[in-house]
This record gives structure tokens, C-alpha cells and sequence, in this order.
């Protein structure tokens, strides 16, 4: 029997601009997990490294993050179309009830950077 559980926060970002510096900053306390550009535009997914986090600490880390950026970091931020943080839960069949909060000011925190949630949930592996 497999047990729904919170897996992390990524942060993605995508912008037609250049964003290696917002990138280079981040990366000094985050795990890059991919970074593309091409002709169009450039994409980034950047994960929370701290162990065994709530979704609410791995936010107000990522937004300590983005709030310590040097300048050109920030200006590069703005210039962000997307810049979300997508939740990832595995799904299972326990326990009956299972929740996640997030405070009030890591919400208002969210919104004062410019940045918006998503959730995403990865299915039951079946080993059959």
C-alpha cells in the first residue's frame, strides 16, 4: 500500500530575456534541476536543497532566495512570463485524509515577489 506524501517545491521559471544570472544566484542555495535556453526563450527549474521540508518552509526558502538576489538577478526575475512554485505530491491510497498549509504570510510572501503556486500530483507506481 503506497502513502500519499509532499515529495518538494520546485521553482519554475521561463522568460523570453536572458536569466543566467537570476539562475547563477539561485543556484548558490538551491539544486538546479534543468536549465534550457534556445532562440526563444529560457527555461528553469530550480528545487528547494534542503532535506524533509514542508511545502510552507521549502516556499519561504526559495523566496529568501529570490529576495537576496543582486540586482541584475531581480531585474532578470521580472522579466520572468513564469515564475511559479509547483508543489509535488505522490499519490497513494493512505492514510484516508491528507493536507498541506501554507501560513498566511507565506501566501503574501508568494504575491509580493510576483509569483504564483501550482500542484502537481505524480500517480502510484504500479509494479505489475
Amino acid at each position: 500500500m503506497s502513502e500519499i506524501q509532499f515529495l518538494n517545491v520546485d521553482l519554475e521559471l521561463e522568460s523570453k530575456q536572458d536569466i543566467s544570472a537570476l539562475v547563477s544566484d539561485l543556484k548558490r542555495n538551491a539544486v538546479v534541476l534543468h536549465y534550457d535556453k534556445d532562440e526563444y526563450r529560457q527555461l528553469a527549474r530550480i528545487e528547494a536543497s534542503a532535506e524533509e521540508m514542508t511545502p510552507d518552509k521549502a516556499i519561504n526558502h526559495l523566496c529568501e532566495l529570490v529576495e537576496s538576489c543582486s540586482k541584475p538577478a531581480l531585474k532578470q526575475w521580472l522579466s520572468c512570463s513564469k515564475r511559479t512554485f509547483d508543489i509535488g505530491f505522490s499519490s497513494g491510497t493512505s492514510p484516508k485524509c491528507y493536507s498541506q498549509a501554507l501560513h498566511v504570510d507565506t501566501l503574501l510572501r508568494i504575491s509580493a515577489i510576483g509569483a504564483g503556486i501550482e500542484i502537481t500530483m505524480y500517480p502510484v507506481e504500479n509494479d505489475q
